[in-house]
């Protein structure tokens, strides 16, 4: 598929949610060694990280990102957009989300995923089709963490 940009400006709000993250179309379970070195149950991080990239994409697709923002960052969480400054916190982040309109497709999958404690390393590859069909694709890293509330991205950047 050829990969289409937007006119500067055009899906700002696109490019706040790319790569913000995990989804769907996860691979086999990937052991890995959590705090005090025992074995994460790597598959119930997943499906945390998978309900709340559910809620991420269905506010995208909604047009109203900034109502997840609380459910999907920690509360100083970093946004790294691409050629941007950093965005950091709630506050912040649902600032570069004003304006967002509803997108027709937001998709992000997870390609490997590891467990370390309270954080999670996931990377993968993000598609996102706006409401005149210009699509954008690309690769994120996030960094997810646990908190009480559950998992949330902590740090994300992508291309």
């Amino acid at each position: 598929m050829k990969r289409t940009r937007p006119a500067r400006g055009t899906f700002r709000f696109v490019l706040a949610a790319c790569g913000l993250l995990a989804a769907a179309a996860c691979g086999g379970r990937t052991p890995d060694v959590g705090e005090g070195g025992g074995a994460v149950a790597v598959e119930a991080v997943r499906a945390e990280i998978e309900r709340v990239t559910r809620r991420w994409e269905a506010s995208l697709i909604a047009g109203a990102p900034g109502e997840a923002v609380a459910d999907v960052f920690t509360p100083d969480a970093v946004r790294l957009p691409s050629g941007e400054p950093a965005v950091r916190g709630h506050e912040a982040i649902e600032r570069a989300l004003a304006g967002s309109v509803p997108l027709r497709e937001a998709r992000f999958t997870i390609e490997d995923l590891e467990v370390d404690g309270d954080l999670a390393f996931a990377n993968g590859t993000y598609r996102v089709r706006g409401p005149d069909d210009v699509e954008l694709d690309g690769k994120f890293l996030e960094v997810w963490k646990r908190l009480e509330t559950g998992w949330r991205i902590h740090r994300v950047m992508w291309d």
